[in-house]
């Protein structure tokens, strides 16, 4: 979704009012499913901190994702610095897994041919 669009779901769900990159909804606790959560992402942000941060949107997208999963797993990092660092942990764990995987590396192969 775009700014405005997040922006709306932070205000609705979490009282603030600014867009975000990216929200987290965890169906952990009582629903028996096998969904985990949702996580919905402003792409315009992400390509908005993609070219901040000067790496490729793709890069930040996955980022993104798993941040959203840790999250669903349960991990928080606004109020308690030690959860942060181990919610942080967690992401670059599950980043580097990600990354090496030969999919995703024929993603950035397939994206660099594109340019």
């Amino acid at each position: 979704m775009d700014n405005k669009k997040i922006r709306d779901l932070n205000k609705q769900f979490f009282d603030r009012d600014y867009p975000t990159n990216v929200i987290s909804f965890s169906y952990m606790d009582g629903l028996s499913s096998e969904v985990m959560g949702d996580i919905v992402i402003s792409l315009e942000k992400a390509r908005e901190e993609g070219e901040f941060l000067s790496i490729p949107f793709h890069e930040r997208l996955f980022a993104l994702i798993v941040h959203g999963i840790v999250h669903i797993l349960g991990f928080d990092h606004v109020n308690d610095k030690k959860e942060a660092r181990r919610m942080r942990y967690r992401e670059k764990k599950l980043l580097a897994f990600v990354t090496s995987h030969p999919l995703y590396k024929e993603l950035v192969r397939i994206d660099n041919a594109n340019f």
